[in-house]
């Protein structure tokens, strides 16, 4: 088969060539930067290892923490490096390169950098891409040691890479960092429309933020109600499902209350929650966390408490008032019915109630949209990196 990938930018013709790692890197490691030795209010700045998995990606064009350490006792970059952890507890995250644009950065201790020997070889974006997306889990397999597992720089020279011309590098690594930028802004946009809920939630509950009825009056003043006075709770037991081999392509959502929501999707038609039912509110009994359930589902776990609004109170609401809740777990124990189901909420008028849900719910659907759009820019960087690499 030929070297060459499924897309191309128009202008470029010819196979790909195969490098040996040690043919075209030099190798080194950098200084010992501990975690008490890193902060962004102090002066130079400064890569650790641990931040490549889980605070930088395929590029670093801007450096989020400093240190004060002496100079000369550090490793500085010259903007040209491929940075790799060579520990991590997860063997996949030593495959996590960063192609560091920055000149004068420190770069700490248990990271692998990669220098180009020759110049217009590579490009260290391009190379970084190259490796997060074809290498990654060659590398994982060279991980040697138990509990934390190592890859040193002598197992990354029996590596190869395969690269177009440099100009044409030049040109995919361009573009991949530039939609790289688009789901950065993108993710940002998100997170401010979060702030916005937080911030909304807390001026609404604090009553800071009054709605008006129809005839531009405020509404009756606010109550305390205990939870297991608006809501009534149910046992999950007829909605488990008994087979936890999802599939995307089946229809019914098995959910849990905590951060993950919808596990996978099933198959079984039997046990499925009622969608005249809907809404409702799904409460895991031992973490306390909630969510919103607008769709017929399944459940996963027997600890989960289905919660239905009384009185044609507005559930919506009353979930987001669960949100405003600030409680502290303690011990192993369920929490509804011995002490959740007894906390109090502020309780206006159902008018208010209403309005405040429309309000917040408002907001959600807007980050509902951006984060479509961003699931968009993902998807489409996943194809680009399938296809454009050998």
């Amino acid at each position: 088969m030929p070297n060459v990938p499924n897309l191309r930018f128009p202008g470029f013709e010819g196979e790909y060539r195969s490098y040996s790692f040690e043919d075209i890197f030099l190798f080194s490691t950098g200084k010992n930067i501990k975690q008490s030795e890193a902060s962004p209010e102090f002066e130079t700045p400064c890569v650790r290892y641990g931040e490549l998995y889980h605070l930088y990606n395929e590029v670093i064009n801007e450096v989020i923490n400093k240190t004060n350490l002496d100079k000369s006792e550090l490793v500085f970059s010259k903007g040209n490096e491929i940075l790799l952890p060579s520990a991590g507890e997860d063997p996949l995250d030593i495959g996590s390169a960063s192609a560091l644009t920055i000149e004068g950065v420190a770069i700490g201790r248990t990271i692998n950098i990669l220098r180009p020997m020759n110049i217009n070889v590579y490009s260290h974006t391009y190379a970084s891409y190259y490796i997060n997306q074809k290498l990654k889990k060659k590398i994982s397999t060279l991980a040697k040691g138990v509990s934390i597992s190592n890859v040193y720089n002598s197992d990354l020279r029996t590596l190869e890479i395969v690269l177009p011309s440099f100009s044409e590098q030049q040109k995919i690594a361009k573009f991949l960092s530039l939609l790289n930028i688009r789901i950065t802004t993108q993710s940002k946009i998100i997170e401010g429309l979060k702030l916005l809920k937080n911030t909304a939630s807390e001026s609404v509950f604090a009553q800071q933020f009054r709605f008006k009825d129809s005839n531009g009056n405020y509404f009756s003043d606010w109550e305390t109600r205990e939870l297991g006075k608006v809501l009534d709770y149910e046992q999950p037991t007829n909605y488990l499902v008994s087979n936890t081999e999802y599939d995307d392509n089946f229809e019914i959502p098995v959910v849990t209350a905590g951060k993950t929501f919808i596990l996978g999707y099933t198959n079984e038609i039997e046990g499925v929650f009622e969608k005249k039912r809907l809404p409702v509110i799904i409460f895991d009994d031992f973490t306390t966390a909630s969510q919103y359930v607008e769709f017929q589902f399944k459940a996963k776990s027997s600890a989960m408490k289905i919660l239905n609004g009384k009185d044609g109170n507005n559930i919506k609401f009353i979930y987001e008032a669960m949100q405003m809740i600030n409680y502290k777990i303690g011990g192993h124990g369920r929490h509804w019915i011995s002490v959740f189901s007894e906390l109090k909420i502020p309780f206006p008028a159902l008018g208010e109630q209403t309005k405040i849900a429309n309000f917040l719910t408002s907001i959600d659907e807007k980050i509902k949209v951006e984060m479509t759009l961003l699931q968009q820019y993902e998807n489409q960087k996943k194809y680009f990196l399938q296809n454009m690499f050998v």
